[in-house]
């Protein structure tokens, strides 16, 4: 199989907030194990920014959604770096970007 990719919309959910992001994902479907993926999330929404987000889930257009953390921020920026897995989303039914 190839390597799950996935750039464009995506909502932010967590702590009550839905913050809309631009997503430039990559996926790890393995034969055996759990499947993750890693990105960066970009947005102009101060909610963003401020850093309080840490983890949450991740909606793409089409329903998929996913549970992730934050890896790394820079404080007062618009990007985050972020790992992902759940059991139940996997990046291999990510919608065509």
């Amino acid at each position: 199989m190839s390597t799950p990719v996935y750039r464009g919309p995506a909502l932010l959910l967590a702590d009550g907030l839905e913050i809309p992001v631009q997503a430039d994902l990559t996926g790890n479907v393995p034969e055996l194990g759990l499947p993750g993926w890693t990105g960066v999330l970009e947005s102009g929404d101060t909610r963003f920014s401020a850093g309080s987000v840490r983890n949450g889930r991740l909606r793409l257009p089409g329903g998929w959604e996913g549970g992730f953390a934050v890896m790394r921020r820079m404080l007062g920026v618009s990007t985050v770096w972020v790992r992902g897995n759940d059991v139940e989303a996997s990046p291999a039914d990510w919608p065509a970007s």
